[in-house]
């Protein structure tokens, strides 16, 4: 876990896990395994009571490594992914993703996963690119997509490929607010799970309330499939 994510954790039970260094942070089977080991790590601490997720570098998530679909290990990483997406979905605490640079494809889905979304506006974009690369959604991505956009935002997403700077990315409803540089996006996210945490919310509850929101796309996470994924 080391080596890709950093945990810490901050005053009054917030916990910042970080993408560490200054490479793309892809998503692999390992790196996925090390996010979600801190997740185990936070889920367990019982006065944890909300995570955020942010990145050193150029990247928030460059997205999926293509590496592991050249080795044949497609379905693995895919499924990997459904499962950590499904995860962040009902996480039972309150989720934020302080984004520091370039979300891109399934970096973009980690960061629509979490319940609020805080990006800085003077570097980076946050895209979905796959109609350009020519990989289709999975029945669980195209989901949660779905569930965190608004339709005009997730058609023109979606079907254009199009890149959203920070204040567009606020306008067009991708984050809930857009700020200046890095120091201060991660300040926000930082004050608004302080304010989160004051409400003293309950785990359990919170944790239902996320599964009965998100029920369908759990379900198309889980055992949905691969979709037109499985022909590639």
């Amino acid at each position: 876990m080391a080596d890709f994510v950093q945990l810490t954790c901050l005053p009054d039970g917030v916990y910042l896990l970080t993408f560490k260094g200054d490479g793309e942070h892809r998503l692999n089977p390992s790196s996925m395994a090390a996010i979600q080991s801190a997740l185990d790590e936070v889920e367990n601490d019982k006065s944890s009571r909300c995570l955020i997720t942010t990145n050193e570098g150029k990247f928030y998530s460059n997205g999926l490594d293509f590496a592991f679909i050249r080795r044949d290990m497609m379905e693995l990483l895919f499924d990997a992914l459904h499962r950590l997406l499904e995860r962040f979905l009902h996480f039972p605490i309150p989720t934020m993703a302080a984004i520091n640079g370039h979300a891109v494809a399934a970096g973009c889905m980690l960061a629509l996963a979490h319940d609020y979304r805080f990006m800085r506006s003077d570097k980076g974009y946050i895209f979905l690119n796959e109609v350009e690369i020519k990989l289709p959604f999975s029945p669980g991505m195209n989901a949660l997509i779905r569930s965190k956009l608004p339709v005009h935002t997730y058609h023109k997403a979606v079907l254009s490929g199009q890149r959203y700077g920070g204040k567009e990315a606020e306008r067009s409803g991708f984050v809930d607010a857009a700020l200046p540089d890095a120091s201060s996006t991660q300040e926000e996210a930082i004050r608004q799970a302080s304010a989160l945490v004051m409400k003293n919310l309950d785990r359990a509850t919170y944790k239902a309330m996320k599964e009965v929101m998100f029920k369908q796309e759990i379900k198309e996470l889980l055992f949905g499939g691969f979709g037109e994924l499985s022909k590639l």
